[in-house]
């Protein structure tokens, strides 16, 4: 009788291997989870890389601050030339740089913005909260500190306040024009260029997070001086539409402080007109006149008449603003398009052609 031969290769359990379902599940997981970890190393590196670029433009501005600290107590004069500076952007380069150019340090360039301005604050909590005196008054020293890719991140920034000494002939003659900035919601308006000039003497600040720049200035003896005003910022429209709005200040007396300019300066918008039939298809409307009306806009931007050059037309340099657009001159009975404009944006506004009914 013969037995039968032992069975080989027919173990059954749990190392049997993996399936190839079980295979590719695994390479999945171990793909996102090194998708993962990639991202967290990447993301450190950056922050990294970040980090050191806040400590170097802190030591950039702290290093500002102690020589604008040292050229303050060098003269009798001193701080009125500081103060007569105004806006300057790298006023003190490193050993072997040029004064004007950014500072590198380990390949990178930052650029150091000082901004100097009195603190002549009047009989208000700021210069620009009116009062015509000048008691004491202290100069305030901002410095931002600003490099290539910062993306997001925000620039660093220091100030501080110095007192002159009484006999330092800051006070008596001295004069100072306030300049209070807001936005189109009636906020402060920051880090706008604010320049006072008069004949041959033209003097530059910023304003600063109260929207308040304050500029000495000069005057003649007597009657005074007659200053203008004129504000700048990139892509910024005043209310009338104007990049860099001028404004006259007035007469500015010797040891006076005058607060009677006031500014409504935000980010430009764009307003794209897209004509369209009932049907909301685009239609070429050349030859036809649109009307174009801006809510609390000034002087030609407020109501205008333009001829229609195709199916869309674009509007730019407009203060952010409601408008109001139909065509021809006679507003529609059923009302005309309308759209909001925020600071800085392009919006696009259907405007629909008249309805002409249907022919017999």
């Amino acid at each position: 009788m013969m037995r039968p031969a032992p069975q080989r290769g027919c173990h059954h359990g749990d190392d049997g291997g993996f399936s190839l379902i079980e295979l590719v599940v695994a390479m999945v997981v171990l793909g996102a989870m090194s998708v993962a970890v990639i991202g967290v190393i990447l993301h450190a590196q950056a922050q990294s890389v970040n980090n050191r670029s806040r400590i170097a433009a802190a030591n950039l501005a702290a290093r500002e601050i102690d020589i604008v600290r040292e050229e303050f107590t060098r003269s009798f004069t001193a701080p009125a030339t500081l103060a007569a500076a105004g806006t300057v952007v790298n006023p003190h380069p490193l050993p072997g740089q040029v004064s004007g150019t950014p500072l590198e340090i380990d390949g990178k360039q930052y650029t150091v913005t000082r901004s100097v301005a009195w603190n002549a604050t009047g009989t208000g909590a700021s210069a620009c909260e009116g009062g015509s005196l000048v008691n004491h008054p202290t100069l305030r020293v901002t410095v931002d500190v600003t490099w290539p890719n910062m993306g997001s991140t925000r620039p660093v920034t220091s100030s501080t306040n110095m007192a002159p000494p009484k006999s330092s002939g800051v006070l008596g003659n001295t004069s100072f024009v306030a300049v209070a900035v807001t936005a189109s919601d009636g906020l402060p308006n920051p880090g706008r260029a604010v320049r006072v000039f008069a004949g041959g003497e033209s003097r530059t600040s910023s304003t600063d997070a109260a929207g308040c720049a304050v500029v000495q200035v000069a005057p003649a003896a007597g009657t005074g001086t007659n200053y203008n005003v004129q504000v700048s910022g990139a892509n910024h429209v005043d209310i009338a539409g104007n990049p860099a709005p001028l404004v006259n200040v007035g007469l500015v007396a010797r040891g006076t402080l005058n607060s009677n300019v006031k500014l409504s300066y935000d980010r430009a918008s764009t307003l794209v007109l897209r004509f369209v039939d009932s049907t909301g298809a685009e239609v070429d409307a050349t030859g036809e006149d649109v009307t174009v009306s801006a809510g609390g806009a000034s002087g030609s931007t407020a109501l205008r008449v333009l001829p229609v050059t195709g199916s869309t037309m674009t509007l730019d340099s407009l203060w952010p603003t409601q408008y109001t657009a139909f065509l021809g001159t006679v507003p529609p009975a059923d009302g005309a398009a309308t759209i909001t404009l925020a600071p800085g944006s392009s919006q696009v506004l259907e405007v629909p052609l008249p309805d002409m009914g249907v022919g017999p």
